[in-house]
């Protein structure tokens, strides 16, 4: 039987992770009231940080890499900024990639570039001809082709393949470039060419933000999360698992939500004028479908990547390599079983117990979905398989770590454009109801960031225009600072 509960919201975000607990800051900051409800015990869905013998292990996120300025007005006003683990330099002296076997050395300026190896002169030819190539005019372009048309075909495989499938856990072939990599896309639609929309932006100093910045947290990348759920004004309720959402209409045209949910306290409902779902999208459509079925049915349809992240502690004095980096990634035509390898403790002090390091790898993805399948022992066989002879590994680790995810990444693969768009239209039909989650806008936290608070403003100004008595008060068009990005 329902235990019927008499609390009330303006929002009710369901998700606890970076994606609602971001967009919950920004409502509570413009003084709407706002509950996050988490079906599971902890914050930050798979952001999560261990500490296992003085080694510093991150189960998903490894860091920040940002250059937008409403991120860091994020992190500033949040006070999150005061626990940032700044990068250390060392790890920018070199960047790796396997190249026949063996680690390279990638070049770190254009003029590098053309006196690489890692380029054949054919391959450097193209790279100089990309100001002349024209647009292009296919919204489902995959990045494959538009690197392929712009840069040609050995730039994809030796630089952009590797970061597509390394990092995204994708596959550049079926991923669509309007999403996965959209500051080259919006220069070649502003500009023409990426080439010139870079100079432009150089000439006139029209850079989105300042230098960009890699940065993780002195506990971890859980503090993020720990600390927004921490803040009073989230509301944020753990254990509470949603299994039900009602819409109610009044005669007067108006309507609210009524959000149903199992709890270690019973039964609960709660009203709320609007509801963000900011969970994975299956959860999303389980909720939806009663609502709209065709909402749900393009909400099941978002393919994710299963990935394995291996991490292995070392003695330092057993391996031969400086790991003076931050790590390298394969390309495909490597047919190697891992997609990179991070070197957490040369990229962020404190990871690893003084004169051992950390590392930590990739399996699966795209490119290998059947290693998620593999026992935990067979994952860290896998990855010593791999790096040993790459590094001059000749001790065994001393500690393992495996965090296995089934559904790790979105994919934003083949007809994205259209289904993101049919999404929308049918979400139109649920007015007050909004999605905020990683299948998108982006996977990465600086993008979820963005997002959540694009989200937020939506919202806000949707309540000032229901109840302008009401929130007039609360809401300050100024309170969110909004910045019209450019690309860059």
């Amino acid at each position: 039987m329902m235990s019927y509960s008499s609390n009330e919201q303006d929002v009710i975000v369901i998700g606890g992770g970076i994606s609602g607990l971001a967009t919950a800051w920004y409502l509570a900051k413009s003084g709407l009231s706002v509950q996050v409800w988490e079906k599971s015990s902890l914050c930050g869905g798979k952001i999560k940080t261990d500490n296992i013998n003085g080694f510093q292990t991150e189960q998903a996120a490894s860091m920040v890499m940002n250059f937008k300025p409403e991120v860091d007005q994020f992190f500033n006003q949040t006070g999150l900024d005061s626990f940032k683990a700044q990068r250390l330099l060392s790890s920018e002296s070199q960047r790796y990639l396997i190249h026949q076997g063996k680690l390279q050395a990638l070049p770190m300026t254009i003029s590098k570039l053309f006196f690489s190896s890692l380029w054949t002169h054919s391959g450097k030819l193209k790279l100089l001809m990309e100001p002349f190539i024209s647009k292009g005019s296919n919204p489902n372009e995959s990045v494959s082709e538009f690197i392929t048309r712009r840069f040609g075909s050995e730039f994809l495989e030796k630089a952009m393949e590797p970061f597509i499938s390394g990092t995204l856990a994708s596959d550049p072939d079926k991923a669509c470039a309007r999403y996965v990599i959209p500051r080259l896309t919006a220069l070649e639609r502003k500009y023409g060419s990426i080439t010139a929309g870079i100079i432009v932006h150089k000439i006139l100093r029209k850079r989105t933000a300042r230098n960009p910045e890699s940065f993780s947290f002195q506990q971890g990348m859980q503090t993020i999360t720990q600390q927004l759920a921490d803040d009073p004004k989230l509301g944020f309720q753990a254990n509470y698992q949603v299994d039900k959402i009602i819409r109610h209409n009044t005669k007067n045209g108006q309507h609210h939500w009524e959000v149903q949910a199992q709890t270690s306290y019973g039964d609960i409902q709660c009203k709320a004028r609007h509801v963000v779902i900011a969970s994975p999208a299956e959860n999303a459509a389980q909720l939806l479908k009663p609502l709209n079925q065709q909402l749900g049915d393009l909400l099941s349809s978002i393919e994710y990547a299963p990935l394995s992240v291996v991490h292995l502690g070392f003695e330092k004095s057993a391996i031969k390599h400086s790991l003076n980096s931050a790590g390298f990634l394969v390309p495909r035509q490597e047919k190697m079983s891992i997609n990179g390898n991070l070197w957490m403790s040369s990229l962020f002090a404190d990871k690893a117990p003084q004169n051992h390091v950390l590392l930590s790898s990739y399996l699966g993805g795209a490119r290998h979905p059947g290693m998620i399948n593999l026992s935990e022992q067979e994952s860290v066989d896998e990855v010593l398989k791999n790096i040993k002879p790459l590094l001059g590994i000749h001790s065994s680790p001393v500690m393992a770590k495996v965090n296995k995810h089934h559904q790790a990444l979105p994919m934003y693969h083949d007809n994205y454009h259209q289904k993101l768009t049919a999404m929308e239209e049918q979400l139109k039909t649920l007015s007050g109801m909004h999605l905020e989650a990683n299948y998108k806008g982006g996977v990465s936290i600086r993008d979820r960031i963005v997002s959540a608070k694009n989200t937020a403003e939506n919202i806000i100004q949707q309540c000032s225009i229901e109840h302008p008595s009401t929130s007039a008060s609360l809401f300050n068009p100024l309170s969110l600072n909004p910045i019209i990005e450019k690309p860059a």
